[in-house]
C-alpha cells in the first residue's frame, strides 16, 4: 500500500497544521510504507533540512515530500494547484500499488469522490470540526454552508472518515449511519531522554504552547498568572503571531502579571519541544467549555506535554480527558482558584509530580504516532477488502448527487 497525505497549506507555516499533516505522513514513513506529502511550496529552502532542523524528524527514506507551488491570482494564494497536483500524482501511483489518500481539505472531497471509483485508490477524510450538522454553531461564516454542502455530497462517496474525538465520532455516525469511520487522537512523539521530575518540579514554570485565541482560554491563564506569581510561579506562554505579542504584554502588565509572563511567538516544533523539555513543569490546556472545544477538538498543546512526560493541567471536558486520560489533573473552565490550588498541589508535592510524570510518558506510549498510523492503516486495509469489487465509476460518482 501507498499512502498519500494532502495539505494545502504552504511548508513550514507556523502553528499546528501543517505540522500535523507532517507527522501524520511521517508515521507511516516510519512503518516503511512509501508516503507522499503533497503541501503548497512555501518560501525556497532546503525540504530534508528543514525535516531535520525544522520539524525535528529523522532521516526518512520512505517519506516523499511534493512542494506544490500554489496559483497566484490578483495578490491571492489559491490551493488548486496543490490539489491538481496530487490528483495527478495518484493516478500515477495507482499503476504500482493500491493507494490510500488521507486529507483534511474539504476542497479535494470533489477529486478524492472521482478517484476512489477505481479499485486501487480508497479515500479517507480526517475530520476537524462538525460541519455536516451547524445546529451547534451559534455564528454561521458563509464558508460553513460550502462545508455542510461538500460534507453531504461527498462524504457518502468516499471510504470512511478519520475522526479526532470519540465524541465527533458518534455525531457523524448519526448523520452518515453507512459511513465507516476510526476515532483516534493526533499523536504523540515521546522523548526517551528526559529530565528528571524533580529538576522539572523545582522550575515552578507553567508553559503554554499553541494559538493565543480568547476560546483557548488566554485571558484566564493571564489572571492565574498574576495569582500564581505570588508562589514564585512563572507562567511562559508559546505561540501567536510576533505582532500580538506586545498586545499581551500590555494586558499582563494591566491585571498585574507582567513580571510573572512571557511571551513568545510561534516557533519552529523542533525549537518549541526543546522549549518544553527545558523549560516547563506543568503544561496547561484550559480551553473554554465551547461545544467545539467539548467534543470536536484534539489538544495539540496536551499531545506535546505528553511527550515530554510533562504534567498537565486541563479543563474537564470530554476532549481534554480524551487525550490526557489518567495523567490529567483536571479544573472547570472558569474555576481561577481551583486551577490555582491545582497547580500548587502538584509543584508542592514531590511524590503527586513524580507520580503524574509517569502517567504521563505512559499516556504518550498509548497514542503515539506510530500507533495511530497503525490503526489508520488497518482501517484502510479493512476497507479496501469491504469495497473490493463493489465500485462502478461511471454509477458511483456524480456531482449531482444521482
Amino acid at each position: 500500500m501507498i499512502i498519500v497525505w494532502i495539505n494545502k497549506r504552504n511548508w513550514k507555516t507556523p502553528g499546528p497544521i501543517v505540522n500535523m499533516s507532517v507527522r501524520n505522513a511521517a508515521s507511516f514513513a516510519g512503518l516503511g510504507y512509501e508516503t507522499h506529502l503533497c503541501v503548497g511550496a512555501g518560501a525556497d529552502s532546503d525540504t530534508a533540512g528543514d525535516i531535520r532542523d525544522f520539524y525535528g524528524l529523522g532521516s526518512l527514506p520512505a517519506l516523499r515530500i511534493h512542494r506544490v507551488s500554489r496559483m497566484q491570482k490578483r495578490g491571492n494564494n489559491y490551493s488548486l494547484s496543490v490539489f491538481r497536483y496530487a490528483w495527478r500524482l495518484i493516478r500515477t501511483l495507482r499503476h504500482q500499488d493500491h493507494v490510500a489518500v488521507f486529507t483534511r481539505e474539504s476542497g479535494f472531497l470533489p477529486f478524492l469522490a472521482w478517484l476512489r471509483t477505481h479499485p486501487r485508490v480508497s479515500g479517507y477524510y480526517e475530520l476537524h470540526d462538525l460541519y455536516a450538522d451547524l445546529s451547534w454553531c451559534p455564528r454561521k461564516r458563509t464558508g460553513f454552508y460550502r462545508e455542510w454542502f461538500y460534507e453531504h455530497l461527498f462524504l457518502p462517496r468516499i471510504d470512511g472518515v478519520v475522526c479526532i474525538t470519540r465524541s465527533q465520532q458518534e455525531l457523524y455516525r448519526k448523520i452518515f449511519p453507512s459511513l465507516p469511520s476510526v476515532a483516534f487522537p493526533l499523536g504523540t512523539t515521546p522523548v526517551s531522554a528526559l529530565p528528571q521530575p524533580e529538576e522539572r518540579r523545582k522550575r515552578r514554570t507553567l508553559m503554554y504552547v499553541g494559538h493565543m485565541h480568547a476560546d483557548k482560554g488566554i485571558d484566564f491563564l493571564l489572571k492565574a498568572a498574576a495569582i500564581l506569581a505570588r508562589q514564585n510561579i512563572q507562567t511562559v506562554f508559546l505561540g501567536g503571531k510576533p505582532e500580538k505579542i506586545p498586545h499581551f504584554q500590555k494586558k499582563a502588565a494591566e491585571i498585574g502579571a507582567g513580571d510573572a509572563a512571557t511571551f513568545i511567538s510561534f516557533q519552529p516544533p523542533e525549537q518549541m519541544h526543546r522549549a518544553l523539555d527545558e523549560t516547563a513543569s506543568i503544561g496547561i490546556v484550559m480551553l473554554k467549555d465551547t461545544f467545539y472545544n467539548r467534543y470536536l477538538t484534539c489538544p495539540v498543546k496536551a499531545l506535546d506535554y505528553l511527550s515530554h512526560g510533562i504534567p498537565a493541567i486541563g479543563s474537564d471536558l470530554p476532549s481534554v480527558r480524551e487525550v490526557l486520560d489518567d495523567s490529567g489533573t483536571y479544573v472547570k473552565a472558569d474555576d481561577l482558584n481551583g486551577f490555582a490550588g491545582s497547580v500548587l498541589s502538584l509543584l508542592d508535592d514531590a511524590d503527586r509530580y513524580a507520580r503524574k510524570s509517569e502517567q504521563a510518558l505512559q499516556r504518550a506510549n498509548e497514542i503515539s504516532w506510530e500507533k495511530r498510523a497503525r490503526i489508520l492503516v488497518a482501517f484502510a486495509e479493512e476497507q479496501k477488502i469491504t469495497a473490493g469489487g463493489t465500485r462502478h465509476p461511471k454509477r458511483r460518482f456524480s456531482l449531482m448527487g444521482k
